[in-house]
């Protein structure tokens, strides 16, 4: 009987525990009325010059900087874009700086 008791001292904490389900934080996440204000509101524009441009963001990937930074390219010559580093920075930023590069034949 003791040992029954026991047992179930054990198994009951661990039930309760995988059936809490906390509730979601919303005061964590930011809402935006659509994907444009999201891309405009987390990049910044840190240093551009007609070699590279390198961008601040937070909350984008890095493949939607990458249509950016070709266009930028593009205009400079007909060059074409490639990633050259990406670095975390502070308040969970981070800044990638893409190469601008004609290709050789």
């Amino acid at each position: 009987m003791k040992n029954k008791l026991k047992t179930l001292f054990l198994i009951i904490p661990l039930v309760i525990g995988c059936a809490y389900i906390p509730k979601e934080d919303t005061s964590v996440k930011q809402a935006y009325d659509s994907d444009y204000e999201r891309f405009f509101q987390n990049v910044v524009i840190k240093e551009k010059t007609p070699y590279s441009i390198t961008y601040e963001y937070k909350d984008v990937r890095i493949d939607e900087l990458a249509f950016l930074a070709s266009r930028y390219c593009q205009e400079q010559d007909g060059k074409y874009a490639y990633l050259h580093d990406t670095v975390l920075y502070r308040n969970f930023s981070r800044r990638a700086t893409f190469d601008c590069l004609e290709l050789q034949n």
